[in-house]
């Protein structure tokens, strides 16, 4: 489904998010005191505006009465973000997302009673030392206690196999949740790229190809054994 998002703060994180929401077809209204900042992503979302978001003032120009979502992404100023997401939380009652950057920010989020709060260098610190730890990791994703889902190139052992002959529950407790299928692509000017679909829920006669990218689910120890002895 579709939603109305604001974006405040449109930085580097801000910035990129927005734009990948406008991507997946979501109506964007990106916001920034800095006018080079707004310029720049004038042609790649829907809306694009310079206001000082820490003034109350400035929140009387948001759409806020037809927004679903409002995503605080400021990333340099944390007194601005915190007013800004006290003004907002006055003015919205839909969903808020702050963006946190430091542990003392994250604890006044919290007292503000702000339930989603982002930490993405923390959550690409976790995601940049998967990669350095367990060989082949191209995403990962922490859930609660010392389970992850993680992205990984598939094994070399494994290419050929059956889903049934590698019977990964029983010998690594972990589970493949599913695969993405790469195939090489062209674009009219010839350049190849690769293109990426998901293959839907595994059976056991599902029989694994090289270019396969294996979901994962597990700990971070049974997931590495597993790739340990299939490279």
């Amino acid at each position: 489904m579709k939603k109305k998002i604001i974006v405040i703060g449109l930085g580097n994180f801000g910035g990129n998010l927005a734009i990948k929401l406008t991507e997946d077809g979501h109506e964007v209204f990106g916001v920034d005191k800095s006018p080079s900042k707004v310029d720049n992503l004038q042609r790649k979302i829907n809306h694009a505006i310079g206001l000082d978001t820490s003034e109350e003032s400035s929140i009387n120009h948001l759409p806020l009465d037809d927004t679903d979502i409002v995503v605080i992404a400021i990333g340099e100023n944390v007194g601005a973000s915190i007013t800004t997401t006290a003004l907002i939380k006055k003015h919205f009652t839909g969903r808020i997302l702050a963006r946190s950057l430091t542990p003392v920010h994250k604890t006044v989020l919290e007292a503000m009673q702000i339930e989603e709060i982002i930490e993405p260098e923390a959550e690409y610190a976790h995601e940049l030392s998967n990669r350095l730890m367990v060989k082949g990791t191209v995403k990962s994703m922490e859930l609660h206690g010392d389970y992850e889902i993680v992205e990984v190139k598939i094994p070399r052992k494994i290419v050929g196999m059956t889903l049934g002959d590698l019977d990964i529950k029983k010998k690594f407790n972990a589970h493949i949740v599913t695969v993405i299928k790469q195939s090489e692509k062209k674009n009219f000017l010839g350049s190849a790229s690769m293109e990426q679909k998901v293959h839907g829920i595994l059976h056991s006669i599902y029989q694994f190809e090289a270019n396969d990218l294996l979901i994962v689910f597990g700990t971070k120890v049974n997931i590495d054994k597993f790739i340990e002895e299939n490279i």
